[in-house]
């Protein structure tokens, strides 16, 4: 139905605007909470899972991407974001390209076998790195590159660009993720109260 799976939906749309709005807070501001990384991480190299909060690990660690995606799509002019707009345009547009490349879609699936089976015993900052590395050899090929904004001492620092290609890796991920679920645009431009109403249903349950 038009309506299945709005829970689902709506944790990989978390999972989209927590990226888009980690890639804003490192580029412009140097801003990074290795917290709000950790389910990015999870949801790339999940890519067997069939439970989708098991892919970000919790609904709980996407609190902030809740929160930002229910100001994106219900707040005035004042709280929404053209620049993460554009970067949803522009990681749909990734997502196009690369679900029709077989040989990057096995390449990544090749290369994040073999980062999945060592990345247990890695920090969150060292996962970054490799995830970034990956995306370095495979996404970065297209083009147009999506071009990020922001000050050039938080954008050439090398752990704070790992951050950011690993937040639009995971990006990539979660539009792929929400339209296997069924998500479409026009479902999320006609069913934004149901998406808000389930935001607030996971924020409740993360605070009480």
């Amino acid at each position: 139905m038009w309506n299945d799976r709005i829970d689902e939906q709506t944790i990989a749309l978390a999972g989209l605007y927590q990226a888009c709005q980690i890639v804003s807070k490192i580029a412009w501001n140097g801003e990074y909470n290795e917290q709000e990384l950790e389910p990015l991480i999870s949801c790339i190299i999940k890519v067997d899972s069939t439970n989708t909060e098991n892919i970000y690990l919790n609904v709980s660690k996407l609190e902030s991407g809740l929160v930002y995606f229910r100001k994106q799509i219900v707040g005035d002019i004042f709280t929404r974001s053209s620049e993460t707009r554009r970067y949803i345009a522009s990681l749909n547009k990734l997502s196009d390209t690369l679900m029709s490349d077989n040989s990057c879609i096995n390449k990544i699936q090749l290369l994040l076998k073999s980062f999945s089976e060592k990345s247990k015993s890695m920090t969150i900052d060292e996962k970054a790195i490799e995830l970034s590395n990956i995306y370095q050899q495979t996404l970065s090929k297209f083009e147009p590159r999506i071009v990020v904004n922001g000050e050039n001492k938080f954008l050439t620092d090398e752990n704070h660009s790992s951050r950011i290609r690993t937040a639009l890796f995971a990006g990539v991920r979660s539009v792929i993720l929400w339209r296997q679920l069924g998500g479409s645009k026009l479902k999320l431009l006609f069913l934004k109260g149901q998406f808000s109403k389930q935001i607030d249903n996971y924020l409740d349950s993360i605070t009480n």
